[in-house]
């Protein structure tokens, strides 16, 4: 194995270099929250600095207007590594979920090792990929990207994510699946001509308590989750609903049981279509998929946070804990070897998705998991560019999980 401590020292001072200049762009885009499909601003501000850092840039990318694919090329030709970055935000809420870091980590991190590129064999690729939460045209956008082949040609993919309490080299995610039910029935006058109606809402709410029944017979050991809103129903009280909508989220840590979810809870709302004289049209989004875990990416960012002197939980403990959410990201790991670790900033007990973890994404303790963020991704690529044994091995498993 080739020793690399040159290189490692070099790209650590490197990110502390980028350091001012990522944490004012985590901010701005903090303080400047876009939602997904609609992050014209965060785009074109981490497409700035990255061309500024001498990275060819397509932008907009892969028919999406604020996507973007910067590469970078090194003395010779090598392993490719594709950083993914985030930049969207929550509706009402903002940068709830740190994306304001996952964006200027990944172009950090991009950066610093472009910098050792002149030394070094092969390149880095930093993907802006839009509106991991679901939000807008572009939705999901690492779905189309890992099955339209976006990451041909990549030897390894990562990311990180920042959480509350402490970090994780890796994640349990769930498959999850999105599904809208639209109610229409017939106004009437609420109580002088209520039998001439038909009740929309009625159907919604029946629904709504037929599924919440149906979650005493889901599989414990699938992880099932079922999750739901009424979007809308009805305009005023006097007068009988003639449309309802809800829109419900299905997950699973078994890809093979979100059928059944899905059955479920089409089924609730047809019997309560039924029962009501109602009429029921119904989508079903792509979904995400649960993610393929990788040992050898695993012990190579567990290698990173010791190095870094960095606390993170073990392993063995985080994958006994019940899987919760899920990511676009998890697509990517069935098409090439890839993790996606969690930085941890402290602050236990506040909640993810939450206006409190947008103020967090914004303290000493969010600059410190940018730092740790940019300077993890780097060193493990730096691993993987001067230790081809290293990489075989992860590609060697990713193979294998793949296949089976």
């Amino acid at each position: 194995m080739v020793d690399n401590s040159v290189y490692m020292k070099k790209v650590q001072d490197e990110a502390d270099k980028l350091l001012p200049e990522l944490k004012k762009a985590k901010d701005e885009i903090g303080l400047n929250p876009e939602l997904g499909s609609e992050e014209e601003k965060s785009s074109a501000l981490l497409v700035e600095i990255l061309r500024g850092h001498g990275f060819e840039v397509e932008y907009p990318f892969f028919g999406m207007h604020t996507a973007f694919k910067a590469v970078r090329k090194g003395k010779e030709s090598g392993p490719v590594i594709a950083i993914c970055a985030e930049y969207d935000a929550l509706p009402g809420i903002g940068h709830g979920c740190g994306h304001n870091i996952i964006g200027t980590a990944g172009v950090g991190a991009g950066i610093a090792v472009s910098k050792l590129l002149d030394e070094l064999p092969g390149e880095v690729w930093v993907i802006g990929t839009p509106a991991e939460e679901g939000h807008g045209p572009h939705g999901g956008s690492k779905v189309r990207m890992a099955a339209q082949g976006v990451f041909e040609g990549v030897d390894v993919s990562y990311m990180v994510h920042p959480m509350t309490g402490t970090s994780m080299v890796t994640g349990n995610f769930l498959a999850v699946t999105g599904i809208t039910l639209e109610f229409k029935g017939k106004t009437a006058h609420a109580a002088a001509d209520a039998h001439n109606g038909q009740n929309a809402l009625n159907a919604a709410v029946l629904t709504y308590m037929a599924i919440h029944a149906n979650r005493q017979q889901l599989k414990r050991d699938a992880n099932a989750v079922v999750h739901g809103i009424i979007t809308e129903g009805g305009l005023a009280n006097n007068i009988i609903p003639d449309k309802a909508v809800l829109r419900f989220g299905v997950r699973s840590s078994d890809d093979t049981y979100i059928p059944h979810l899905i059955e479920m809870v089409v089924n609730s709302a047809k019997g309560a279509a039924l029962a009501t004289s109602c009429e029921l049209e119904y989508t079903v989004s792509a979904g995400l998929k649960s993610n393929l875990q990788n040992d050898g990416l695993e012990k190579l960012f567990i290698k990173t946070f010791e190095a870094l002197d960095h606390e993170y939980v073990d392993p063995v403990a985080v994958a006994k804990m019940p899987p919760g959410g899920s990511t676009d990201f998890a697509d990517v790991t069935h098409v090439v070897a890839a993790i996606h670790p969690m930085i941890g900033l402290g602050h236990k007990g506040v909640a993810m998705h939450s206006k409190d973890f947008a103020d967090v994404s914004m303290t000493p303790e969010g600059d410190k998991g940018l730092e740790v963020g940019v300077k993890a991704l780097a060193m493990a690529s730096v691993e993987l560019l001067t230790n081809p044994e290293t990489l075989a091995a992860i590609k060697a498993e990713f193979e294998s999980r793949r296949l089976n």
